[in-house]
């Protein structure tokens, strides 16, 4: 989901900035892109962004590029918007390092700057990188998506998916685990013969506007554990 009023409260603030700390002429660039993306350790995903002229005074070359980034953590090739051109749309590929020992949620920023580097501009941009899944030789959990956008207050769905291996017909209780209280969740089974579920997952008015890593448990009945990650992306 696009977050285009959040990233333009930080743009207008870095234009400001920019302003206020140097004698040299600047202008407005829009940088249009998710707020949030998630992968895991050895992903890569295509990120559209645009970038546009919002001033007919800047005929010059901007490249936008991503900084602030943890090791391992790429964005490229860098986006560049043509001299005299108004806008440009390209869909740079986000790759996190397979051997990355990071995770959790990452504050980076998306840089745009001239060719001259007197002026820049740009927009936050959260990289969440989840851990691998855990499973068990009898079964394991997947949820599709794994980043789910929600306002604060409101509430959404993610179909959860137990694959079990052959002849496994136990029953699985599935459970969240989230670092705050203001994202709940209410448990859910898995009878012997299900191998799908909806989770409902419910946020606070009060919840922070950020992405927010969770945890999704699956317990057996005899307390052997699956994990997987997924990201609630709080606007």
């Amino acid at each position: 989901m696009m977050s285009t009023l959040r990233q333009s409260l930080f743009l207008l603030g870095c234009v400001f900035a920019a302003a206020c700390t140097t004698d040299a002429p600047y202008y407005q660039i829009a940088v249009d892109a998710p707020d949030t993306v998630t992968l895991a350790p050895g992903e890569s995903v295509p990120v559209e962004i645009t970038l546009a002229r919002l001033s007919n005074e800047t005929p010059g070359e901007v490249r936008l590029s991503l900084q602030n980034a943890p090791a391992g953590v790429t964005l490229a090739p860098d986006v560049v918007l043509p001299a005299g051109e108004e806008s440009v749309t390209a869909t740079p590929t986000l790759a996190v390092d397979a051997n990355t020992t990071q995770t959790g949620v990452n504050s980076t920023l998306l840089l745009a700057e001239d060719a001259a580097k007197d002026f820049a501009s740009g927009a936050r941009f959260y990289v969440v990188i989840l851990p691998p899944p855990a499973a068990q030789p009898d079964f394991s959990i997947s949820v599709e998506p794994r980043q789910v956008d929600i306002f604060a207050g409101q509430s959404t769905q993610v179909m959860v998916k137990l694959t079990r291996a052959e002849g496994f017909t136990g029953e699985v209780t599935l459970t969240l685990q989230s670092p705050t209280n203001r994202i709940t969740a209410d448990s859910i089974t898995f009878t012997s013969e299900q191998t799908s579920r909806l989770l409902f997952i419910y946020s606070d008015r009060a919840a922070t506007r950020i992405p927010v890593t969770t945890t999704l448990v699956a317990t057996s009945a005899d307390s052997r554990i699956a994990t997987t990650g997924l990201t609630v992306n709080l606007q």
